[in-house]
């Protein structure tokens, strides 16, 4: 083989120089940096070939380098594929290094080879292969420009035969001299680096050994297809991952406390490292077509065929680990990296793999059951059971993902949705894979939409609400489950939580047909939330749709049992009057409306009159819903109350509500009053009365005077023939002597509940004024002159603020003079100038308020002194003012007088002589002419 080599030179220096350039551009470009890479892939070649665990030993001894391996020997064909830089000794295409030009790569560091083996051994010597080229006389090619330190002549084309043995327990070794330019220390490490990733790139190599740093890998069958191949080294270089292998690849990914993560950006491995730069999430070990120096690929390799069998890889991961093997979107690093991606996702999204919740034929008994077939996250880490369980697969473009799917949703969903992908791979963190995937992203809107017409029992939606309650986290997300569906109390399913009504204090369902009741054990307080209203029982009875189907329907016995059971956890103060248009069997079995009859034993009977309308209830109807919950619809027991917000006019049915609503000033913001009271039999009044300010509701309504209740009792309700408006409450002394007192047995003292219904000094009716001029004129009746003349004042103040109309007055024969003596009217006068009452006897003199003098002279058809009577000065005095008199001074301060502007008289004895309608002459202690003022002097 030598002397070929050199005839071959000889007789062509062109060849010579050929061989030296190839030689030299794959010690500088392709094999510049793999020595311990070429050389292991020998190792792993020789190991496979004897079918042996592969060893490597790499040893530095004073400046030289061992690397022994155990395996197949050289043998001739290795010999040729040495010494032929363009052959290969490896029949196998797809074994590594394929080309056989890989040992090239120990020429980076050394020019003196030796490669012993148990079959032989060679040496390869740059320095022989000059004296061979010197002793053969073969002409030295001239340098080139490119060749800086001059011609180099091949060193592995020429060999020359050894009798060094390999070292013990090794078949082949590589002796190395290094040249004195390479660092050792710097080789060493660098090889200390590649040694775990040789021994994932070369499964036939099982150990390798860096001075004394061994690194040993090891394989373990895991289930479904999955290795786990851990490689340990010295301190802390222990690494593990699981493989799955591919048709066309091995595919490895970094377990990091016992889960798997996505691998850090990395490069194409055929079987080991290229330049082919990737970012994919697990290591790619492939079998594909490089060019020679295993650095790049060949153009035309089948790249993307590597990505079979990607998706069995997933689906061989635990359920909740799949999502690390989905490339998430970035740049490619490369032209291969991004073909690769491509083809990975492609194969992802066409394959079931997928975990999503198992689905299940659920029925409405058994909707609530926990769902089953889901990987269970609480087994322990890296048990067989923990890798396997299996949940239900789908293709990725078939299923569909909730972001922050729960467990307790999931159960509720897996068949309403379906392919839903598992709540383990439904977080935020996931969201972004599921998207490569093209994973159909379902929102609230959308879950919402699909659960109307579904078919569940009222506490499936209640677990339903509780489980989507954490998404409604802002108004956007309340807006999406605007059309969520709700369970009805009567049985419907509607749409929108907005339509619907809450009472959360129900514990039964009662259909209600005139509102959108959620059913007791499906209200959540989620409902609320997305703009469901809250109700009482009271709201739903005060409901004016209800009001309608009472007016329509008042007999409907859905209607009717509704309304009684909600009428049982009712306040009835709270309810509606027109409840009492619902109709109800009375005792003969006839339909009644509900304020038209009476509870059996009911204490309003004994008050009635004997021909009232009222009947009995049916005692079948107090036995099935309870006297409560009749009572608070309007069946009697007491007096029932009226009661609308807002009226717009005298329309309630009350009796001589038209008069009384005339005598308001504007409508009232509510109308409360006691009905029926026009039944009441006349006799009956006192007991009446008494349980009308025994109950609560109506105590309220006799205490209110503008009130109709008060109003119409004070007008109608009599006590021995008389109205309760005649009548003062025994603590009132403004018409003491002239009305009657008010005596009615418990209720004298009660003030506050009977003065309303009494007579108000301060309120003048009509009826309150006749009255007092005919009690005036009875001479049965003795007021004191204070008691006359604050009636007087107070009748005289109606008349002058026009509250009372004359013509509707009936006037006496006779009036109560000041005395209190009734008196024939032709001998009365009215009081407007104080001073007279000095002068006129007190038995002629009607008196009341000064100021309104003239309207008491006008109720009472008399005329006023000023105008019947004259007056004149008797006596002489003294002249003076009021600044410069003492006693004027005095005066002012006793009567309270402002500044006076006439003179003040001082009299010894002050004497008035009186003309017209009375003739006298009398002496009396002031008097008043204009501005002068006359004043008799203390004696």
């Amino acid at each position: 083989m030598r002397a070929g080599v050199l005839a071959a030179w000889r007789d062509s220096p062109t060849r010579l120089r050929e061989d030296a350039a190839t030689e030299a551009d794959l010690v500088r470009a392709g094999y510049r940096d793999r020595l311990l890479t070429e050389l292991a892939q020998n190792a792993a070649d020789a190991a496979a070939k004897a079918g042996v665990a592969g060893r490597l030993l790499v040893r530095l001894d004073d400046g030289v380098l061992h690397v022994a391996n155990a395996g197949a020997p050289l043998d001739v064909s290795g010999v040729h594929a040495l010494t032929a830089l363009r052959a290969s000794g490896k029949s196998d295409v797809t074994a590594v290094g394929r080309f056989g030009v890989g040992f090239t790569a120990v020429l980076s560091v050394s020019d003196e080879i030796e490669l012993r083996s148990a079959t032989g051994s060679l040496r390869f010597s740059r320095e022989l292969t000059w004296d061979a080229l010197r002793q053969h006389s073969i002409r030295i090619p001239e340098s080139s420009a490119e060749d800086v330190d001059g011609f180099v002549p091949p060193v592995l084309r020429m060999t020359w035969p050894i009798e060094a043995a390999p070292m013990a327990g090794f078949d082949t070794e590589v002796v190395l001299r290094l040249r004195p330019d390479v660092d050792a220390a710097a080789l060493l490490a660098g090889m200390h680096a590649e040694a775990i990733d040789l021994l994932l790139e070369l499964p036939a190599l099982q150990s390798i050994t860096i001075d004394s740093a061994e690194f040993t890998s090891t394989t373990a069958d895991l289930e479904n297809g999955l290795q786990e191949v851990r490689v340990t080294g010295p301190e802390d270089a222990h690494r593990v991952w699981w493989q799955y292998r591919a048709p066309h690849a091995r595919w490895l990914l970094p377990i990091r406390n016992g889960r798997p993560i996505p691998a850090a950006p990395d490069v194409l491995r055929a079987p080991t490292r290229s330049d082919e730069e990737l970012s994919l999430p697990a290591l790619l070990i492939a079998d594909i077509a490089m060019q020679p120096d295993r650095r790049r690929l060949l153009p035309g390799a089948r790249l993307t065929e590597l990505a079979a069998g990607y998706a069995d890889f997933a689906r061989a991961l635990p359920p909740r680990d799949r999502l690390v093997l989905v490339p998430t979107p970035a740049f490619a690093r490369s032209e291969a990296d991004g073909l690769l991606r491509e083809a990975l996702v492609r194969d992802l999204q066409t394959h079931p793999w997928l975990p999503v919740v198992a689905t299940r034929h659920t029925t409405p008994e058994v909707a609530d059951d926990a769902a089953t077939g889901l990987y269970d996250p609480t087994l322990p880490e890296g048990s067989p059971a923990s890798r396997t369980a299996e949940a239900d697969v789908a293709v990725p473009t078939r299923a569909s993902a909730l972001t922050g799917l729960t467990e307790d949703l999931a159960r509720l969903l897996d068949d309403v949705v379906g392919p839903l992908v598992i709540p383990e791979l439904s977080g935020r963190g996931q969201a972004e894979a599921l998207g490569v995937l093209d994973v159909h992203r379902l929102g609230l809107a959308r879950l919402a939409e699909l659960s109307s017409g579904l078919e569940r029992p009222p506490h499936w939606w209640y677990a339903l609400y509780a489980a989507l309650e954490p998404f409604v986290v802002d108004p956007l997300a309340a807006e999406e489950l605007g059309a969520l569906a709700v369970p009805l109390a009567d049985g419907r399913l509607v749409t929108g939580p907005r339509t619907a009504v809450l009472d959360d204090q129900l514990e039964v369902a009662i259909p209600v047909h005139w509102a959108r009741l959620v059913h007791p054990e499906a209200a959540h307080p989620l409902l609320a939330r997305l703009g469901a209203r809250s109700a009482t029982a009271e709201d739903l009875l005060s409901e004016p749709d209800l009001r309608a189907e009472l007016e329509d329907h008042p007999d409907d016995p859905d209607i009717t049992d509704a309304v009684l059971r909600l009428a049982a956890h009712a306040d009835p103060a709270a309810l509606p009057s027109w409840l009492g248009l619902l109709e109800l069997p009375d005792a003969d079995g006839e339909s009644r409306p509900a304020d038209e009859l009476l509870l059996p034993d009911a204490p309003l009977r004994e008050l009635l009159v004997e021909d009232s309308p009222f009947s009995s209830i049916d005692p079948a109807m107090v036995e099935r819903y309870g006297a409560q919950a009749l009572r608070a619809i309007g069946v009697g027991w007491d007096f029932s109350v009226v009661v609308e917000a807002d009226p717009t006019g005298p329309d309630h049915d009350l009796d001589d509500e038209d008069a009384w609503w005339s005598t308001l000033r504007e409508d009232p913001p509510e109308l409360a009053a006691v009905r029926d009271l026009d039944l009441v039999d006349e006799a009956a009044w006192p007991e009446a009365l008494w349980q009308l300010a025994s109950t609560p509701r109506t105590r309220r309504l006799l205490t209110d005077r503008d009130g109709y209740t008060a109003w119409w009792l004070r007008a109608n309700a009599r006590i021995d023939g008389t109205p309760l408006g005649l009548f003062r409450h025994p603590t009132d002394t403004e018409f003491a002597g002239l009305l009657p007192t008010f005596a009615v047995p418990g209720l004298t003292e009660d003030a506050a509940a009977v003065r309303a219904i009494l007579a108000d000094p301060s309120v003048i009716t009509p009826e309150l004024a006749a009255a007092l001029l005919e009690a005036l004129a009875d001479s049965a009746k003795t007021p004191t002159p204070e008691v006359i003349s604050r009636t007087h004042a107070r009748l005289a103040a109606a008349v002058a603020a026009e509250h009372l109309d004359l013509a509707d007055l009936e006037l006496p024969d006779r009036v109560r003079a000041l005395s209190g003596a009734v008196v024939d009217p032709a001998q009365a006068v009215v009081l407007d100038q104080p001073w007279f009452g000095f002068a006129l006897p007190p038995n002629r003199l009607v008196v009341g308020d000064i100021d309104n003098a003239p309207a008491l002279a006008t109720l009472l058809d008399l005329p006023l002194v000023s105008e019947s009577v004259t007056a004149e000065v008797l006596s002489a005095g003294r002249r003076t003012s009021w600044s410069t008199e003492p006693l004027g001074v005095v005066l002012r301060q006793l009567f309270s007088l402002p500044p006076q502007e006439g003179d003040l008289v001082l009299h010894d004895d002050l004497t008035v002589r009186l003309h017209g309608a009375v003739e006298a002459t009398a002496s009396v202690p002031w008097w008043r002419e204009g501005d002068t003022v006359h004043f008799r002097l203390p004696r």
